[in-house]
């Protein structure tokens, strides 16, 4: 509200300047049409024309530059352009009229006023008004291209701010790969000696998510299908610790083609991991839907999860998974994805669109 109206009062400085200052400095009399300066009529129209002029600068500045460029078509903005021109010239010339004949001034082409007999020698400011408003809203539409690119640069440097800020929290919560590894290989064997196929399968699955995390997703983008891959070899580790016999209801369903397709790597894997988190509770029960549809260019991908109310996560946790993917979302698809998180007492569910 307070960068609103301080952009206004500039505008009316400007504004007030050009209008004003050549009728100031001058000492001859100042005729603008038949306006002048000597009865004050010509004050009373430019006040008049400043206001509206900072109103067409500011409804090209803010309402058609923006984001409507986006949403109307072109036929609409020209539309809405030539329409606020025509209601702006209209009243300004209502006005005009109005003074006119409120000052005794001549209203029909070939009069002449006393005042224009007394002044031969005068300063001339004329300009129509609809050439004059055209002008000013054509100044006002390169204002808003302005304010719209440093808008947009200023919000692409928040977000890789905000990435570069998520990545080194993410580091730092990392302990040494180099380390990590040698430890699982080493549980990997005594696992082997001690025929536990089972831990074996396990360190293996663990193993291969994180060469994954750590190195295969330090790209800009990856196969779908390894992702798919990822997400299958999470799941099928999250599974291990319930009975084989009486597993959880995970469902995953892939349609459509993802051999062609690429993505930003673990995009998808944060809402796997908080429907393993809050789907499924320490005796099984529960259930997780995932659906992954792949098309030509566009990526849909849902994940519907039973809810326990009763289940929260700590203060410092709760909700930081999807908070990060929201913003490598924004980072990566910038008007290129729709996110749909939908909760209620007995389920959660995303439903995720990118196009890529």
């Amino acid at each position: 509200m307070r960068k609103s109206l301080t952009e206004s009062v500039i505008l009316l400085a400007i504004f007030g300047l050009i209008y004003y200052s050549p009728i100031q400095a001058s000492k001859l009399p100042v005729f603008a049409g038949e306006f002048n300066n000597l009865d004050g009529s010509l004050y009373v129209v430019r006040g008049f024309d400043l206001i509206f002029s900072v109103c067409l600068v500011i409804f090209a500045s803010r309402f058609l530059i923006p984001s409507h460029l986006d949403k109307y078509s072109l036929l609409r903005v020209i539309g809405l352009s030539l329409g606020a021109l025509l209601v702006v010239s209209g009243l300004e010339w209502g006005w005009d009229e109005l003074i006119l004949r409120v000052f005794n001034l001549p209203v029909a082409p070939g009069e002449i006023s006393d005042k224009m007999i007394a002044s031969p020698r005068r300063e001339i400011l004329d300009l129509t008004i609809l050439s004059g408003n055209i002008l000013v809203l054509g100044g006002g539409v390169f204002y808003g291209l302005l304010r719209e690119r440093n808008r947009h640069f200023r919000h692409q440097e928040r977000l890789e701010l905000q990435n570069l800020e998520a990545e080194v929290k993410y580091l730092r919560s990392q302990i040494n790969p180099h380390f990590l590894f040698n430890t699982l290989n080493n549980i990997f064997a005594i696992t082997q000696r001690n025929q536990d196929q089972e831990g074996s399968d396990a360190l293996l699955r663990l193993s291969g998510l994180m060469r994954y995390m750590l190195y295969d997703s330090a790209v800009e983008s990856i196969g779908l299908r390894q992702e798919i891959e990822h997400l299958q070899n999470y799941m099928d580790l999250m599974l291990l610790k319930y009975k084989k016999d009486d597993p959880p209801d995970v469902d995953f369903q892939i349609e459509g083609d993802p051999d062609n397709l690429r993505v930003a790597p673990l995009i998808l894997l944060p809402f796997v991991e908080n429907a393993f988190k809050h789907g499924i509770d320490s005796k099984g029960r529960g259930s997780i839907h995932i659906n992954l549809n792949a098309s030509r260019d566009r990526l849909n991908f849902s994940v519907l999860n039973t809810a326990f109310p009763d289940r929260t996560a700590s203060k410092e946790h709760q909700g930081i998974g999807l908070d990060n993917v929201k913003k490598r979302l924004e980072l990566h698809y910038p008007n290129q994805h729709d996110l749909v998180i939908n909760v209620s007492d007995v389920e959660f569910k995303i439903e995720l669109g990118i196009t890529l």
